[in-house]
């Protein structure tokens, strides 16, 4: 039996699928999926979901949805809580996203409460006091905070 003439229609709904995925109904489907389980109940299912809104908010920060991507991370902040393991690099992105949203405040809390953790010795994807520091200063200097 020759099914040859099936690739091309499979490779388009393929294509299509993924498409899917990037879209805005595609990001909801994706954040809807790891939200669906309880959380505590199985550890395993738990960090896959964790790291599922983890790289959903970072693939809207760098599609400059700065709005929905603080959405995620907080989203993934509130489910797991310190315990999460990427948990202070949400917090990190978070501000990122404070800041351009324009909610200095918000931000610049933010960025001491990663100071006064030394968020960088639990994970080093967050940047170094120092840096911090420097960015918290210049919130503060340039807007009056």
């Amino acid at each position: 039996m020759d099914l040859t003439f099936l690739k091309w229609p499979i490779i388009i709904l393929v294509i299509a699928g993924i498409a899917f995925l990037f879209t805005s109904p595609g990001v909801n489907f994706l954040v809807n999926h790891y939200t669906k389980a309880t959380v505590g109940a199985d550890f395993a299912k738990d960090l896959s979901d964790e790291s599922g809104l983890t790289r959903i908010g970072g693939y809207l920060l760098f599609t400059w949805q700065y709005q929905k991507a603080y959405d995620t991370m907080n989203l993934a902040v509130a489910r797991y809580g310190p315990e999460g393991r990427h948990y202070y690099y949400n917090l990190y992105r978070m501000a990122r996203c404070l800041d351009r949203l324009e909610r200095y405040r918000e931000s610049y809390n933010i960025l001491m409460d990663l100071i006064s953790a030394n968020a960088h010795d639990a994970d080093n994807r967050v940047a170094d006091n120092d840096n911090l520091r420097l960015r918290a200063s210049k919130l503060k200097e340039v807007h009056g905070l």
